[in-house]
């Protein structure tokens, strides 16, 4: 068209791209980078978040199957649940420090199991101290009864005492042994939790546990017997 500047049909890349649609669609592609990025970083996290989660459930899962196994009575045997304890301790703490909003599920079934393996090897403790006070009361009454020497007014209290005595670490025994049980139980119900939540990852083998809780059993009423044994008393004279 004569007189027109052809510049002005035509304008420069800078003002196309001012136009409102241009702008809209680079707002869109923006959008839809950072919404992919926020997808993929997510993913990352919350693959990150239970590959944690499953390293500290691996923790306590084999420092509790070590101690549900048959061990030999002996030297060190309190110092190893007493180290399997502080593991497991510092498991939980790790756990609780993971950013569990991304899959309270998970996060929530993994502290249950590890919160119940905290108790049962804490009840397991219990029950060994228990069970040693009780065997080392035994002894004593047992060596006191052996050394009698006309059986004088102070040897009868001295052997009610030490019968007062075992009959109070008997009834600690006891106790502990019942909360113990009851971690067989509660650890068994945590481990059907988070089994279909770490499909992949070693849990408690509920077989051990069955194992565990009838050897307490014996071991309980094994105790019982000695110590009716060591409660009964000659008659003064």
């Amino acid at each position: 068209m004569p007189g027109c500047d052809p510049d002005s049909l035509n304008p420069p890349v800078e003002m196309r791209l001012r136009s409102p649609i241009a702008l809209a669609a680079a707002a869109a592609a923006l959008l839809i980078l950072f919404a992919l990025a926020h997808w993929v970083y997510s993913g990352y996290k919350a693959r990150e978040l239970q590959s944690a989660a499953a390293a500290l459930v691996a923790v306590a899962t084999a420092r509790a199957s070590d101690t549900l196994r048959p061990q030999e009575s002996g030297a060190g045997e309190l110092e190893r649940l007493e180290g399997h304890f502080q593991a497991v301790t510092a498991a939980t703490q790790r756990l609780a420090g993971l950013e569990g909003w991304r899959n309270p599920p998970l996060i929530d079934a993994a502290q249950q199991y590890l919160d119940e393996v905290h108790a049962l090897l804490r009840r397991q403790i219990a029950v060994l101290s228990s069970r040693h006070a009780v065997l080392a009361d035994v002894e004593l009454l047992a060596e006191h009864l052996r050394a009698a020497r006309g059986r004088s007014s102070e040897w009868i209290r001295s052997a009610v005492t030490l019968k007062q005595q075992l009959e109070r670490d008997f009834f600690d025994f006891r106790l502990a042994a019942g909360g113990l049980q009851k971690s067989f139980q509660a650890l068994a119900d945590a481990r059907r939790e988070l089994a279909p939540l770490l499909a992949s990852t070693p849990l408690i083998e509920e077989r051990l546990l069955a194992d565990a809780r009838a050897r307490l059993d014996k071991t309980s009423a094994h105790l019982a017997r000695e110590v009716e044994a060591a409660g009964k008393l000659p008659v003064a004279r």
